[in-house]
């Protein structure tokens, strides 16, 4: 059927694409001056309005030709209907969605409410895309995400403490604070290697102010494994020191105990 353009709301955010290809309209709407016929548009109604689902060039261009008229498939619904048809519509007709296009559709999908529920593959459903690509997507955002909550709450930089040399503490107390170092310094190896992973996963995609918070993320954890791995290092060189002062303690102990035994045994013989 056919309805008045000026019935026709666009203005409910139903449009999923990044934005409308000026040189499509103008294509289109000499299209329509030359009486080529498109298919209808795709509207949903609420029993007041008219909302836009699919068409948005089709619905410029018969403006721009001045077309009062418009071929429509209409549909009972909410806007809220419109929107979540809009996230697939041009998958298989009409302009192509860009890489942009779907990636756009698929995190206001992640970012709604009701249907960030939902399973990644349902997702794709909706969206007429990959489950790969919507895992994809998922990941980028839970990575800012966390990245946004640690800018907003860093964590303490970790300052080394005083250093403790063999005589202020006993072997048993420096192997504990040797065992901490090493976990602290696997755990931040960990760190760093899962965030360069995530980078790999989602760095085409990431915007550049991104990309460079995560990059001084790993720079910042390299420089704490190497200031850990030195400091592990000094209090391993610090044990082993104090292991060889033990022992030679200990050989003096039983070298001066054999001295003992041997002048006592002299005494008891005089």
């Amino acid at each position: 059927m056919k309805i008045n353009i000026e019935k026709i709301r666009i203005d409910g955010d139903t449009q999923s694409r990044v934005k409308i290809n000026d040189s499509i309209v103008q294509e289109y709407t000499e299209s329509l001056m030359n009486s080529v016929v498109f298919p209808p548009v795709k509207l949903f109604f609420d029993g007041v309005d008219h909302w836009l689902a699919d068409g948005f060039h089709r619905y410029h261009a018969h403006r721009r030709a001045k077309v009062k008229e418009v071929d429509c498939d209409i549909s009972k619904g909410t806007k809220r209907d419109a929107k979540l048809y809009s996230w697939g519509a041009n998958n298989n007709h009409g302009l192509r969605r860009t890489n942009e296009d779907v990636r756009k559709v698929v995190i206001e999908a992640l970012e709604d409410i009701e249907i960030s529920t939902w399973t990644n593959r349902d997702i794709a459903k909706l969206c007429k895309t990959t489950d790969m690509t919507v895992g994809r997507i998922k990941k980028e955002l839970q990575l800012k995400d966390q990245l946004e909550k640690e800018r907003k709450n860093p964590k303490p930089v970790i300052k080394p403490g005083p250093v403790v040399t063999a005589e202020d503490e006993p072997e048993e107390t420096q192997d504990d604070k040797i065992y901490e170092l090493s976990v602290e310094n696997n755990a931040l190896q960990a760190e760093n290697t899962r965030l360069r992973d995530a980078i790999a996963v989602g760095k085409l995609d990431l915007p550049e102010e991104e990309v460079t918070i995560v990059e001084e993320t790993i720079k910042g954890l390299r420089s704490e494994v190497d200031r850990l791995e030195s400091e592990l290092q000094s209090m391993t060189l610090s044990r082993n020191d104090f292991q060889q002062k033990s022992a030679d303690a200990i050989s003096q102990v039983k070298y001066w105990k054999r001295r003992a035994e041997k002048a006592e045994k002299l005494l008891n013989k005089n």
